[in-house]
């Protein structure tokens, strides 16, 4: 069921836009737009680290069903979207949270996107949060802002992030390596190992999952933009820019699994006391992605709180 609801999210209406350049090349985003006729407001739709739009493929249908135009990119540097090295920006903004924030500012004014819904997944949530929080000429109108298990308060990096940006991760990097981590299993152990600390049921991880990620990682530079991305994922800002949340002025919705071992829950009680107009759901039996653990329940929370504060 995944596996075909993935198909036809990645390969229905896909298209791509240009966001900015990368020593004269243009750097794309690849987006998949699905309720082009719909009236309610658009819903776009930004996923976490190492993953790709497919992730969001069991929840649009129910967006779309509901009345709501569902735009869902991949970031730069994942999915489809272009991988550049950007060598020519300094180490410290490659591919941070700031770098992705101008892109998606670049990806909404280049589809003219407006009245807005956004929803973020973990670092999806993160470059949400800096998106609203951070200057920005030109605003769209913004109607509502869904943060699910959300990167937004500082914490320490997981023992096999900081692996990945230690001598181990610049190992991968060579090309015979990779090579030998793909066709060895290696790469599959430590994608299924992440899988099974972002699911509160590891049985109950589906194997196109781990199948689409290794996919992904036989691409040209994803490893490299992975390692960046985690590398420049703390901005220097962390511990201060948690204050700007209290001049969040749209109605937003906390998701939450209580078993959430990536981003504990405690940093849902902490978003929504500084948030003004926030609505904390908490899922029981759930981990760190609700979308994909509990899809119908996920979808039937945003319908509702979406029908009833951003109409």
């Amino acid at each position: 069921m995944l596996r075909q609801a993935i198909c036809l999210l990645t390969k229905r209406d896909v298209t791509a836009v240009v966001v900015g350049h990368d020593s004269g090349t243009p750097i794309r985003m690849v987006y998949t737009e699905s309720g082009r006729d719909r009236v309610g407001s658009t819903v776009l739709l930004l996923h976490g680290l190492f993953d790709h739009r497919g992730t969001w493929s069991l929840l649009t249908p129910a967006l779309v069903e509901a009345g709501f135009r569902v735009v869902v990119p991949d970031l730069v540097g994942f999915g489809h979207s272009s991988r550049p090295r950007l060598l020519e920006r300094p180490p410290e903004e490659r591919y941070s949270l700031d770098m992705q924030v101008g892109f998606l500012r670049n990806f909404i004014r280049e589809l003219e996107l407006d009245d807005l819904v956004i929803i973020g997944n973990s670092l999806g949530g993160g470059a949400a949060l800096r998106l609203l929080c951070t200057p920005w000429p030109s605003a769209p109108r913004l109607r509502g802002l869904v943060l699910e298990a959300a990167a937004g308060h500082p914490q320490p990096l997981p023992p096999l992030l900081q692996l990945l940006i230690g001598w181990p991760g610049r190992l991968l990097l060579l090309p015979w390596v990779h090579r030998l981590a793909l066709a060895t299993g290696l790469a599959r152990f430590l994608t299924r190992r992440t899988y099974r600390r972002a699911f509160y049921d590891s049985s109950a991880i589906p194997p196109e999952l781990v199948d689409d990620a290794l996919d992904s990682l036989r691409l040209p530079n994803t490893l490299y933009c992975y390692r960046e991305s985690v590398r420049n994922m703390v901005p220097e800002d962390a511990a201060a820019f948690p204050a700007r949340y209290a001049d969040i002025d749209v109605p937003t919705l906390i998701l939450w699994g209580r078993e959430d071992q990536i981003v504990p829950p405690l940093f849902a009680l902490l978003f929504e006391e500084s948030i003004p107009r926030s609505t904390l759901h908490v899922f029981d039996e759930c981990g760190h992605a609700p979308h994909l653990e509990l899809p119908i329940e996920t979808a039937v929370v945003i319908r509702d709180w979406m029908r009833r504060h951003t109409a």
